[in-house]
């Protein structure tokens, strides 16, 4: 973390009343385990006015994304497995470089990794095309080193990326959406509504990035779709509790997060919309099913000071 804020002074006690001595008026952050996210929540609302919160949780997930819903400081809730020591350093770092302003910019998928990753680009601009780039990044992941569910895991995600950029993103001049109507229809892009994919991977993380050039989506309903996913998950009447009326998307998002490791989401609202999902293969089928998954929503036109 002092590494990531640029060795900025961190704080740090376990008796809250001996933390809040520490701080300053001016504190730009807050970082706290699930249990503390409500007192966290509170200070930066109540006695820290510029500090954003991030926190992390062995699971379950839901109550801190529904939290997430009403408290726009939340930028980041970091899964961390039990049978970790710690957060994954990379997405301790990513999270405090955003929340601190450090890179305003959208992720590039390079930065996730230490060293230099195996790299590809694609721009799918039919049905076809869509279905060829998804088939190729399945291929890729098993060359990387997916195995079984991962690579299936890898492909349905990669499959709704594409889905969500082709299809729901697109609008003509009067802001209408050209394609979301009919999810099955074939289509073909114009230049300017191609999205941009990327997979990248070191054998240890592969990363999907899909980013589309109109920044449809919005902090709250990214939220909400993700909350209706997860409440579906556990109903008996999924459809009653499922918004599918702009072509599916709702269910699509929270598809992509419970597949994922972490997903990270970058928004410029009216400009671009980034999405990137992270898969560890280095971790067993068993393990990965029970992983609490994390969720990092980077809103750039709300990151300035």
């Amino acid at each position: 973390m002092r590494a990531a804020a640029g060795l900025a002074r961190i704080a740090s006690d376990s008796d809250p009343a001996g933390l809040r001595a520490q701080l300053a008026p001016d504190t730009q952050l807050l970082v706290c385990d699930g249990a503390d996210v409500e007192l966290a929540l509170d200070w930066a609302e109540t006695r820290f006015p510029q500090a954003r919160v991030i926190t992390w949780s062995p699971g379950p997930m839901e109550p801190l994304v529904a939290t997430a819903k009403s408290c726009p400081r939340l930028r980041s809730i970091l899964g961390w497995p039990s049978f970790l020591s710690m957060p994954r350093p990379w997405e301790l770092a990513l999270a405090v470089r955003a929340s601190l302003h450090i890179n305003d910019a959208a992720l590039r998928v390079s930065e996730l990794f230490a060293g230099v990753p195996v790299a590809t680009k694609y721009r799918p601009r039919t049905s076809a095309q869509r279905d060829a780039v998804t088939a190729e990044i399945s291929s890729l992941a098993e060359r990387a080193g997916a195995t079984g569910r991962m690579i299936g895991r890898i492909g349905e995600t990669c499959h709704e990326l594409l889905m969500n950029a082709m299809y729901d993103a697109p609008v003509n001049h009067y802001g209408e959406p050209r394609y979301a109507h009919d999810r099955r229809a074939t289509i073909s892009l114009d230049e300017h509504e191609l999205p941009t994919a990327r997979l990248a991977t070191d054998g240890t993380l592969l990363a999907i990035q899909v980013a589309d050039p109109f920044g449809r989506l919005t902090r709250a309903h990214v939220l909400a779709s993700i909350c209706r996913g997860q409440a579906a998950a556990h109903s008996a009447d999924a459809d009653q509790i499922i918004d599918s009326s702009h072509g599916g998307a709702g269910l699509g998002l929270w598809k992509i997060h419970s597949a994922a490791a972490s997903t990270i989401v970058d928004l410029v609202v009216g400009h671009s919309t980034t999405v990137t999902a992270v898969f560890d293969l280095d971790i067993g089928a068993r393990e990965s099913r029970t992983m609490p998954p994390s969720l990092h929503i980077f809103d750039h036109a709300e990151l300035g000071p």
